[in-house]
């Protein structure tokens, strides 16, 4: 048995099952728009095209839809989640009471705002070119690094929550966006908002980003209704 070299913990590999990369392959067709609202997604069909055993894709349904990315009645095959203009602005209101709260304690702490400033220039690097699940995962990621430097545990599991269903309305609402500069722009603005230090500075940003947003959402989920 070989020694590691001094000082250094061994790498811990965890291993990826194959129910693992299905979920991974279907989430990441999902936060690409890649399916449509409501659309079917039966396990014979997805069985076949994976190649793969019918449980395998029943276990990478499960926890797609205990993400809420998928919903699944009773008996049913399960569909791309679809969201009503009441989902998006009860989606938003729990967004402004978290965040609302973990900017208001960054600046009562004068928190570290060094994984927020990581966050932001991480996502001021994006290209034209990059996928919008890539895209979703920067957005996700600011907004939870603002949460993590609030040190509330109890404010980021709620983040950690509600951040499938965010990922997800994330792809739903590419169209409102001209590029992803114009996104990581806006991110990079409520960045340099929260380290202004003004309470009420930062509470005016993330309220005209989440006002947008919302706006936007709403409108497109009511006219897709029509």
């Amino acid at each position: 048995m070989r020694a590691g070299a001094p000082g250094v913990s061994p790498l811990q590999v965890q291993p990826i099952t194959v129910a693992d990369a299905v979920t991974a392959e279907l989430r990441r067709r999902l936060l690409l728009g890649l399916y449509a609202e409501g659309t079917q997604l039966r396990d014979t069909e997805l069985a076949a095209e994976f190649g793969v055993a019918r449980p395998t894709i029943r276990a990478a349904v499960a926890t797609l839809v205990a993400d809420g990315l998928l919903a699944r009645g009773r008996g049913r095959s399960a569909e791309v989640r679809s969201f009503t203009a009441r989902d998006a602005v009860d989606l938003y209101r729990l967004r402004r009471a978290i965040e609302g709260a973990a900017i208001a304690d960054v600046i009562a702490r004068r928190a570290d705002l060094s994984g927020v400033r990581a966050s932001a220039e991480a996502f001021s690097a994006l290209t034209e070119a990059t996928g919008w699940d890539v895209v979703a995962d920067h957005d996700v990621a600011f907004h939870r690094a603002v949460m993590a430097a609030s040190g509330s545990a109890r404010l980021l599991r709620a983040f950690d929550m509600a951040s499938a269903e965010h990922r997800l309305l994330i792809a739903i609402l590419r169209p409102a966006y001209a590029s992803v500069r114009e996104l990581a722009t806006e991110h990079q603005a409520l960045f340099l908002a929260l380290a202004n230090g003004d309470p009420q500075v930062a509470a005016e940003a993330w309220s005209a980003h989440f006002d947008e947003s919302e706006r936007f959402l709403t409108t497109l989920i009511t006219e897709r209704a029509q």
